[in-house]
Order: structure tokens, then C-alpha cells, then sequence
């Protein structure tokens, strides 16, 4: 199976889909993409199944970000940066 080059339906962009991926696609029984690598991300990420996000407002530096839980009242939530630092001063000590 030679490399195909494929138009995709939505940004219209020519798009290769290896002999690998046809491989891929085939044994799961898949049809081929009609998207490119990158309409598929942004499909997959805005689609019905993407994980919710819920805003909050980090207690320890103020900085607004979205986590993928439903802040509790009373417990405090921290931004990515803020948990990562808690994460690595908690290793060292």
C-alpha cells in the first residue's frame, strides 16, 4: 500500500495518510480519515465526548484557569503552575 495523499473535508489542506496509518485504520476496521491530523484534534477536543472544564481562581496566586473537576467549597484549588511547584517543594522535603 503506497502513501495517499487526501483532501481533508474541512480546511480543505492535502493530507498523507501513511501505509502505517492505512494499516492501523485497517485492522481496527476504520474508514479512512476524512480529516487532517489537525481537524481531527480540534474535532476531537470541542466534541460531545471532551472532558468539561470548570473555572476557577487560584488561592495561592490568583490566576484564573479551567481543571478538569468541579471545585469543592472549602478546599482549596491551584492553578497548573501553583499545583506543579506544591508537587516538586513535597519531593524535595
Amino acid at each position: 500500500m503506497p502513501d495517499l495523499e487526501m483532501p481533508c473535508v474541512q480546511c480543505k489542506d492535502v493530507f498523507l495518510f501513511t501505509e502505517k496509518e492505512q494499516q492501523i485504520f485497517y485492522q481496527r476496521n476504520m474508514p479512512p480519515p476524512q480529516r487532517c491530523l489537525r481537524c481531527r484534534s480540534k474535532k476531537a477536543v470541542s466534541g460531545e465526548n471532551a472532558p468539561t472544564r470548570f473555572e476557577m481562581v487560584c488561592d495561592n496566586c490568583g490566576r484564573h484557569d479551567h481543571v478538569p473537576f468541579q471545585p469543592k467549597v472549602g478546599r482549596s484549588v491551584l492553578c497548573k503552575d501553583c499545583f506543579q511547584a506544591s508537587k516538586s517543594r513535597l519531593r524535595v522535603a
